[in-house]
């Protein structure tokens, strides 16, 4: 590849005509997109992170050593003489294509509805196990909300979804050797359906087959969306106050276990019996916010036909980050540039 001249390029640009010059935008803008996972890579091990000690010695003296076939600089250890890449020593440790993930990123993160595996498979030209298990690794980079996020006026509210077993091979394990591999608590969904046995609920009721999760949310834009045991006291106060700054005033539908925590924790609590104020509550106290941000979260989850229940968490964190407006997906990989690499994919 010839070297690069700016001289000579401007000289080109000055040359081109206004629609000329709009279709070069237009690549320049594509060329740039691609890019700008291993220009975070690089920034990252500049700034610091992961790779910028060496992963064998720690050491931190280090001198450039040429370019990985990314694109992305390549350091050599000055004691040891081990190499590596920004990418070392990082979750995308062993991703080929940042390329790739950096719009998988983008997709999952500022599309109106994310793709599915098959779907962004074929888009970007891999298998869908490899989207699986990206996919997997930047959910699982995202992190909990900081301590006192939600402040002002607070409304919180709970969310259900039904238990998932996804993936789960209990069934077959069973009907092929149901003497070593006892039957499963219930049925699966679709023998809930079928005619004659639409009537049948499962052991313990439809509710004892549903998970819970806490939405929380101020009129700033912060949203908390996070998985719960149950909806008692116990497990709220334990999502819900770490998150709530001591000042804030709560909003809700005047759930007995909010009352309780207000009442213990001195907290100004306004209670919205099935949407509706009383004479006493401001026009400005309503939880038509969290109500908003709890039917966006079924929208969201429809796609995916029932996600498997242990990653349910992960998934309503992924969807708080995707209503957070400060949350980009160049935020996402550089918490990925960030973390440790897992030791499995599968949160």
């Amino acid at each position: 590849m010839p070297r690069f001249d700016p001289a000579e390029f401007g000289h080109m640009l000055a040359c081109l005509t206004p629609q000329e010059l709009r279709q070069v935008e237009g690549l320049v803008a594509e060329a740039r997109e691609r890019a700008e996972a291993v220009l975070e890579i690089d920034a990252c091990a500049e700034m610091g992170g992961p790779a910028a000690s060496c992963p064998r010695c720690g050491g931190g003296a280090r001198v450039r050593w040429g370019r990985t076939r990314t694109g992305a600089q390549r350091w050599r250890c000055s004691g040891c003489r081990a190499t590596w890449s920004g990418r070392s020593d990082t979750s995308l440790a062993r991703v080929h294509r940042p390329d790739l993930m950096s719009a998988l990123a983008r997709d999952m993160m500022e599309a109106p509805q994310p793709l599915s595996c098959r779907r962004a498979a074929e888009a970007l030209g891999t298998s869908r196990d490899t989207i699986w298990r990206w996919r997997m690794a930047i959910i699982g980079a995202l992190a909990p909300e900081l301590d006192n996020t939600l402040s002002g006026i607070v409304e919180a509210d709970e969310a259900h979804q039904r238990e998932s077993r996804k993936g789960s091979r209990e069934w077959v394990r069973h009907q092929r050797d149901p003497a070593n591999h006892p039957a499963p608590p219930r049925l699966r969904w679709r023998d809930y359906r079928r005619r004659g046995a639409s009537w049948t609920a499962p052991p313990g009721g439809w509710r004892a087959w549903e998970k819970k999760l806490l939405a929380a949310t101020d009129r700033a834009g912060h949203r908390v969306f996070e998985a719960i045991a149950d909806a008692g006291q116990v497990a709220i106060s334990g999502a819900l106050l770490p998150v709530m700054a001591p000042d804030a005033v709560l909003c809700t539908d005047g759930h007995a276990s909010y009352e309780r925590i207000a009442k213990d924790e001195r907290i100004p609590h306004f209670a919205l019996n099935g949407g509706r104020r009383s004479k006493r509550t401001p026009r400005s106290h309503h939880i038509n916010t969290v109500n908003a941000l709890i039917g966006r979260f079924r929208a969201f989850m429809q796609p995916f036909c029932g996600p498997a229940s242990k990653n349910l968490a992960a998934y309503s964190r992924w969807h708080a980050a995707r209503d957070n407006a400060a949350t980009s997906y160049l935020d996402v990989l550089r918490l990925l540039l960030a973390s440790r690499p897992r030791t499995n994919t599968v949160c």
